[in-house]
């Protein structure tokens, strides 16, 4: 991703962002959507057993069928930049993605999961839900920059196309924001 797709990303994020708060009984924070994070990663997570044949139905829910890997994504970079957004900042310049070893599509999900919990990690911190570990945790921009090179990593290996993913996925989500607005 380039800066200046992360740049219209963000005003995408942003104008979502406040769509969204509109919808939710509680303001949100940065904590909040750490835990959206969380969310977004395990339905993330759910696609990728499908892909690589796993058994899932034990975790599949038939009433709400979660399949579209790229959608998922993509909500997954939602949440990444929500996180910022919602601390007012941004992230910092995105990392260099890291050589991806032997393991593939498993390595790339480790790292965005790890990215995530680190950003999750910076949220709780700002919003004083955690206490400051020992060692040197990421800041919310740079743990963001993070999962976000992460989560570009992870769509590069499945083939996918994160930016024309979270492209796809701001329209349904304006349609859904405009939706709710008329019943209102």
């Amino acid at each position: 991703m380039t800066p200046e797709d992360l740049a219209s990303v963000l005003a995408d994020v942003r104008r979502l962002r406040a769509g969204f708060a509109g919808t939710a009984p509680q303001p949100w924070t940065a904590t909040t959507a750490a835990a959206e994070m969380s969310v977004q990663l395990g339905h993330l997570a759910l696609c990728l057993l499908h892909r690589w044949g796993a058994d899932a139905t034990d975790l599949d829910d038939p009433q709400r069928p979660i399949t579209n890997t790229g959608d998922e994504l993509a909500d997954v970079l939602l949440a990444c930049l929500s996180a910022p957004t919602l601390a007012d900042t941004e992230p910092t310049g995105l990392a260099t993605p890291r050589p991806v070893g032997r393991d593939g599509e498993v390595e790339r999900f480790l790292r965005l999961l790890i990215a995530v919990g680190q950003l999750a990690e910076a949220a709780m911190m700002h919003d004083g839900f955690r206490h400051l570990p020992t060692g040197t945790p990421p800041s919310i921009p740079a743990a963001s920059a993070s999962a976000v090179t992460a989560a570009d990593t992870l769509a590069d290996g499945l083939g996918l196309d994160l930016l024309a993913e979270f492209r796809a996925m701001v329209v349904d989500a304006d349609a859904f924001l405009r939706a709710r607005n008329a019943t209102k």
